[in-house]
Formats: C-alpha cells, sequence, structure tokens
C-alpha cells in the first residue's frame, strides 16, 4: 500500500507555499494578501469585529485553475467516482503529511470538526481518510440554509451536539473570503467550543487581482515544503527583514 508520501507526489506540482503572517501584504488572519497599509483582509476585519479574532492555517495556497484548485473542486463535483475518488485520495495524502509535520503548530485538540454545506458535507470524503484525524471526526454542525453563502452569520449552522469546553480542529476544504467558515466557527464559539486551527487545505487566490499577482510572483518562485507552514516557518518576500 502506499504511503501519504508517495500518494501526495502527482499533487507537490500544484502546492504553492503560504506566506507567514507580520509582513506588509500580507493579512494577518488569512495569510492571502491584503493592501499593504494594513495588516488584515477586509473580510477578516468584518470577522473579528463580529466573532472575534480567526487565524486561518491553510496547508497551501490555491492559485484559480491551477493543479490543486482543480483537485480542490474536482474530488466532490467531477462527473466520475473514480476521478472523485483519486482526488479525495490525494487531498487526504496532503492533510496527512501536514499534521504529521505540524501536530504543534495546529495546537491539540479534542474532536475534529467539518464545515457542511447545505445537503452534504463534502470535505468528510477526505478526512475519513486521514488515519490520524479520523478516529477524533465527531460531526458538530448543520447549515440551516438561513442567509446566503457571502453573509456572516452564526444562524447559517446548528450546533447538533455539546461542545461547550471542547477543543475543536475545524477543518475545511476551500478559503476565499471566509463568510462561510467564519459563520461555522461563530456557532461553535457561541456553543462554547474552543477553536483549534481552523485549518483549510487551499487558501483560494485570484491570479488576476493586482495584489495577489504580486503576493504569488514571489510565493510561486519556492518549492512547498512539508516541514514548513504559515505558523512555524512560513515564507517571507525579504527572508531577512522583520516586516
Amino acid at each position: 500500500m502506499a504511503t501519504a508520501a508517495e500518494l501526495l507526489i502527482p499533487l507537490r506540482p500544484g502546492l504553492v507555499p503560504v506566506p507567514a503572517a507580520g509582513q506588509a501584504g500580507v493579512c494577518r488572519y488569512c495569510h492571502g494578501a491584503c493592501d499593504p497599509n494594513y495588516e488584515q483582509c477586509f473580510p477578516c476585519l468584518e470577522a473579528v469585529r463580529s466573532i472575534g479574532a480567526v487565524e486561518i492555517l491553510p496547508i497551501s495556497m490555491s492559485v484559480d485553475g491551477d493543479l490543486l484548485h482543480r483537485h480542490l473542486r474536482g474530488y466532490k463535483d467531477d462527473r466520475s467516482a473514480q476521478v472523485r475518488g483519486r482526488m479525495s485520495l490525494r487531498l487526504a495524502a496532503l492533510v496527512s503529511v501536514f499534521i504529521e509535520h505540524h501536530r504543534s503548530c495546529v495546537g491539540e485538540f479534542d474532536s475534529v470538526v467539518t464545515v457542511p454545506s447545505p445537503g452534504r458535507v463534502a470535505v468528510e470524503a477526505v478526512v475519513r481518510r486521514v488515519r490520524s484525524l479520523v478516529g477524533g471526526y465527531r460531526p458538530a454542525l448543520r447549515a440551516t440554509g438561513v442567509g446566503s453563502k457571502n453573509e456572516l452569520r452564526t444562524d447559517r449552522f446548528e450546533v447538533l451536539r455539546a461542545v461547550q469546553g471542547e477543543r475543536v480542529l475545524v477543518l475545511d476544504d476551500t478559503f476565499t473570503r471566509g463568510p462561510t467558515l467564519f459563520s461555522a466557527v461563530g456557532a461553535l464559539r457561541e456553543a462554547g467550543a474552543v477553536i483549534v486551527g481552523p485549518v483549510v487545505v487551499g487558501r483560494h487566490v485570484q491570479p488576476g487581482w493586482g495584489p495577489s499577482r504580486e503576493l504569488l510572483a514571489w510565493l510561486r518562485s519556492r518549492p512547498w515544503d512539508e516541514g514548513r507552514c504559515c505558523r512555524c516557518a512560513g515564507e517571507r518576500a525579504d527572508a531577512g527583514g522583520m516586516l
């Protein structure tokens, strides 16, 4: 049987390292591009004002149209069950390798919770293939259908079980602007959970947007390394500089 590292090989060309916070042009919360005059992007600022700070832990940047992005779409929507299964396995290998190397960066947790959409929990297909997570997988959220996907409102989710005082690792596949993930985190916090992570497989990037294009110009020249993450050794435009 192939190891997680071996299963990850076809996906490696599509992985892009995540920039560290604390430098101009990088949001301190989601690690996406932002106005260099501010330390966070506007959606993350809105989240701070609404539910408190949410410091996202992306495994890789996900460039629109590139290999990782195609996997993050195809694992749940491709017409072929065989393709969906193959993509899910590669994404699970990516999560497994990341958790193996960065358990201390993620933090201690009691359970793993995924973020559902109305009618399905797509990322469950990934979590159930990750040996280090599946034993702690305890679904806790239901999408209520209230509001739209672009709204940050905690009533978009119902908490299905007691989570008071529980350290919950929140896992999702893609982060773009964040209202869905922020809404889920807010609902869990209101129920008393302590949020760990949240870990997202891909931090989505639109290369046509100026700030993102500039960010990708230096990120793409550097290899993704499973031994580094944005919390322990994120990429810096000026490795010797303070900002």
